[in-house]
């Protein structure tokens, strides 16, 4: 049960926490180096023209221009301005949008029974983030290295007040102690019962009371019938920590890295791992492919196809 105790923790995030501070009028310096030098050539060209050219006609001739750096100036989308969302939209453009595997490097010549189409696609090769993972389980991002820590969750709203303020006091302390960027990932993963139940099944003759056999057996038959009738699901927390550098060069100082910070977060109840390179790999498998499927699925598409041949051949 939740204490009634508040807790004395209080602190506003803003919702964008990567705007820039504002340095005159509510405008950041960006913003201030875009607008100003169009209102001082406005004004100047006002200046010069005021005798020559009606005020009404000179307004019509510049509100076009001022509209549209007005618009540039105070426009956001996502966190950032529109001259960078139009800038991140003409690189998208520009770049092939057709992905390969290539190991080498570069792109195969399609063999010479290949169709040749006048207009087709550009393709490129596909450049994971990761390149490789040690069997420790540090993560070579080429110009950056990562470690993944497995995290459980902790019961924060039942705790006190008091509780809660120790554990944000604490949980502050790990990420003073870290001095490069760190991503945490919370992920919701669906629940699989089927090898928790099929234990149950296979060891409830084995307990010593016919009692205790019977009750595993109802428990098991429970955790069948959620299982088939409910979609379950648990979250799944990684905190991941970085270093800039090669594998060889800082990977076993990030990996005291990693598991001091581990063992912070377990001073706090959450229980950790330092995950190596198989658990590693399997988070980052898990993270690229849709809930529900496997890498090693195939594409019905192209079974149904193979299937089609495989008929006509037959016959």
């Amino acid at each position: 049960m939740a204490s009634d105790e508040v807790s004395a923790w209080r602190g506003r995030i803003p919702a964008d926490i990567d705007r820039p501070e504002p340095v005159l009028f509510n405008l950041t310096a960006r913003q201030c180096l875009l607008l100003a030098p169009v209102l001082a050539g406005s004004w100047g060209a006002y200046l010069l023209l005021r005798g020559l050219v009606p005020l009404w006609l000179f307004a019509l001739a510049l509100s076009p221009v001022l509209g549209v750096v007005i618009a540039l100036t105070l426009g956001e989308r996502d966190g950032q301005g529109l001259e960078q969302v139009a800038a991140s939209a003409l690189a998208w453009f520009c770049v092939p949008k057709h992905l390969v595997p290539a190991f080498s490097g570069g792109i195969p010549r399609l063999p010479r029974w290949a169709l040749r189409l006048r207009r087709g696609p550009r393709l490129a090769p596909l450049r994971l983030p990761a390149s490789a993972i040690s069997t420790e389980g540090v993560i070579d991002l080429r110009d950056r290295c990562a470690v993944m820590i497995a995290c459980t969750t902790l019961p924060f709203q039942l705790a006190s007040g008091r509780e809660q303020d120790q554990v944000l006091a604490a949980f502050a302390g790990v990420l003073d102690a870290l001095t490069d960027p760190v991503q945490i990932l919370v992920q919701r993963r669906s629940a699989d019962l089927g090898e928790f139940t099929a234990m149950l099944y296979d060891n409830a003759h084995r307990l010593p009371h016919p009692a205790l056999a019977q009750t595993a057996m109802a428990h098991a038959d429970f955790l069948q019938q959620i299982a088939a009738t409910h979609e379950l699901s648990h979250q799944q927390v990684v905190v991941v920590v970085t270093a800039a550098g090669s594998v060889r060069r800082v990977g076993p100082a990030l990996l005291r890295t990693a598991q001091g910070t581990a063992d912070r977060l377990a001073a706090l109840g959450i229980r950790t791992q330092v995950l190596d390179g198989s658990a590693a790999e399997e988070v980052l498998r898990a993270s690229v492919i849709a809930p529900g499927t496997r890498l090693t699925d195939s594409d019905p598409a192209l079974d149904e196809f193979t299937d089609t041949d495989a008929d006509k051949e037959s016959r």
